[in-house]
């Protein structure tokens, strides 16, 4: 089995558990096989005729995640969705996480925080905005660091009317 990306349609798009990345059209890519099957809906493997050469069609990110570990009876096909290439994305994304727990009103330092490959914690080239604002609710060791659990100001400004 061989695990294809079709990223025709997102050229900047790769992903680590492929064989090959194609940036052809799903026309060029279906012409290699005599059937292309549709599989983003869990369901039995059909069964196939000795020497036709299928390929399975996915998606999702889940249902490739799901079919690269199966021994499929034919290469497997990943054109992922507009959802799919986001959460690739967010996947490969840089994201600042807390290094420890915080508690509600202690503010944040440079030590609080580090950077992490994905998440859901605002990107890491926005560390800068986030030193010196103060934790509006208490956050665990690894918790995504986000505008939501934070306050606006930084440093007390706004509070104290202190001029940044």
């Amino acid at each position: 089995m061989t695990r294809i990306l079709l990223n025709a349609d997102a050229p900047d798009l790769t992903l680590e558990t492929v064989d090959e990345i194609s940036a052809e059209p799903m026309e060029t890519v279906a012409a290699r096989y005599h059937a292309v099957i549709p599989a983003d809906h869990p369901g039995p493997l059909p069964v196939l005729a000795d020497g036709l050469r299928v390929a399975f069609l996915t998606t999702d990110l889940a249902g490739f995640e799901r079919l690269r570990r199966l021994a499929l009876p034919g290469d497997l096909l990943f054109r992922p969705s507009a959802v799919a290439r986001l959460d690739l994305l967010r996947a490969g994304r840089r994201t600042l996480v807390t290094t420890r727990a915080i508690r509600a009103g202690e503010r944040l330092t440079t030590a609080d925080v580090a950077e992490t490959v994905g998440g859901d914690g605002v990107g890491a080239a926005m560390l800068d905005q986030m030193i010196g604002r103060t934790a509006l609710y208490d956050m665990a060791e690894g918790a995504a660091v986000d505008f939501g659990h934070l306050s606006e100001d930084v440093g007390g400004a706004e509070r104290t009317g202190e001029v940044l």
